[in-house]
């Protein structure tokens, strides 16, 4: 198994689109866009790195486009400082699209190898890592306990209907 991460393109927002309206995937992103034209409205600025503050990456497994992973800094948002608690960690959120490729152990190797390469390299300041998925994602979170995440804060936004669970691990556990 192979995964490699490379920066996304405007070419890539359709499959943007279509991993996020998978059925598996609904759940979680219920309300973002599903078409390519109100993707670029919403992501095309970090997608043509015109804002920094977010970097959006497509995942290949083997050669194949699969998901998508994106990384930032906590404090790029004070509201989203204030409510993890973490303004220098470096947080990342994460699809895996395609449906038959969910529940093989292809998201903890993902996850693992993004930390490693992408994340100890970009953000050196950092002393920690984070994601805060949707306190009902049950796969999410198991995939993030496997790497050694621990779950704090629940916290909630008031654009998502749930709570989201803070899950943080030490950089140290990426550095090899």
């Amino acid at each position: 198994m192979s995964i490699a991460f490379r920066p996304m393109a405007l070419t890539d927002l359709a499959n943007l689109v279509r991993w996020m309206a998978a059925d598996h995937a609904q759940p979680w992103f219920e309300g973002e866009p599903r078409t390519v034209e109100d993707a670029e409205k919403r992501f095309g600025s970090y997608v043509d790195r015109s804002d920094r503050s977010i970097r959006m990456w497509v995942v290949a497994l083997d050669g194949r486009d699969i998901g998508y992973i994106q990384d930032y800094r906590v404090d790029h948002d004070d509201d989203y400082a204030v409510r993890v608690q973490d303004p220098t960690a470096a947080a990342f959120d994460y699809l895996i699209g395609e449906p038959d490729l969910i529940d093989q152990g292809i998201g903890t190797e993902m996850i693992r190898q993004f930390c490693s390469e992408i994340l100890v390299n970009l953000y050196p300041d950092s002393p920690r890592f984070l994601a805060t998925p949707d306190a009902r994602n049950a796969r999410s979170i198991r995939t993030l306990e496997k790497l050694g995440f621990t779950q704090g804060l629940w916290i909630t936004h008031n654009d998502a209907p749930n709570p989201e669970i803070v899950c943080t691990a030490g950089r140290e556990l990426f550095e090899f």
